[in-house]
């Protein structure tokens, strides 16, 4: 049997990151969906992550299935509008293709980013991002950001 004041330290060591990265702002109203499957309701928290953090994270559809891997964020140098960069699709890196989505349609449940307001069928049909151009710089890993919290 465990020891109750190690069981108690685990505990808290456990969910101390979560609450201190959970913010309240103005509530957002309404539902929002992901893909053509399920709903989520936005709690009107955000969640203040690390570029790294975010990297470590799965982007999901609303329905929960993995619809590609988050590569980094860069901010458009003229109005400041953060962007998550995605890879998606190909297959062991050849015909993989990088996106730039704005924070806007993302937000965090749990251990996942979650797409929202956008189906994957949208994602497809949006440009290459192009990396090389001077209109955007990459934030580097220790910048925080902060995205809405699905509930």
């Amino acid at each position: 049997m465990l020891n109750p004041v190690l069981m108690a330290a685990m505990t808290m060591a456990m969910w101390a990151p979560a609450a201190a990265q959970t913010s309240s702002s103005a509530p957002v109203p309404g539902t929002v969906t992901g893909s053509t499957m399920g709903t989520a309701t936005l709690s009107g928290a955000t969640r203040i992550l690390t570029v790294d953090a975010l990297e470590a994270m799965d982007l999901v559809g609303a329905d929960g299935k993995k619809i590609g891997t988050i590569d980094g964020v860069v901010e458009h140098k003229a109005d400041h509008k953060p962007f998550v960069l995605v890879r998606r699709g190909g297959l062991l890196g050849l015909g993989t293709k990088e996106i730039a989505i704005p924070l806007e349609n993302l937000a965090v449940q749990g251990g996942k980013v979650t797409l929202r307001n956008m189906n994957t069928t949208q994602l497809d049909g949006m440009p290459t991002h192009n990396s090389g151009g001077k209109a955007y710089h990459r934030l580097d890993g220790t910048q925080e950001i902060s995205l809405a919290q699905l509930r």
